[in-house]
């Protein structure tokens, strides 16, 4: 559903509103801009340019870290540190 509203997009632009998306942004693991660059909505000539979305790779990282510190609550690590305290 999402590849195919984003070819949508991307083919009407120029018609529509005499735009031409030059960028595509997203996060690292979307299928969509492999298939909007395949549609090659603008002819051949035209390359589209992925720009990887900050807010995608910050929200993984952040759930990523919360996940990683709540396994390793009140283990002690390599450093003989705690993970997960106030800071004291």
């Amino acid at each position: 559903m999402e590849v195919e509203g984003m070819k949508k997009i991307f083919r009407r632009s120029v018609a529509k509103r005499g735009v031409r998306y030059l960028s595509h942004i997203g996060d690292g693991d979307s299928f969509t801009f492999k298939d909007v660059c395949e549609d090659k909505p603008y002819g051949i000539n035209t390359t589209i340019e992925k720009v990887k979305c900050v807010g995608h790779v910050q929200k993984r990282m952040g759930t990523r870290l919360r996940r990683l510190k709540k396994h390793m609550k009140r283990k002690k690590s390599a450093d003989r540190k705690i993970i997960g305290g106030r800071g004291v």
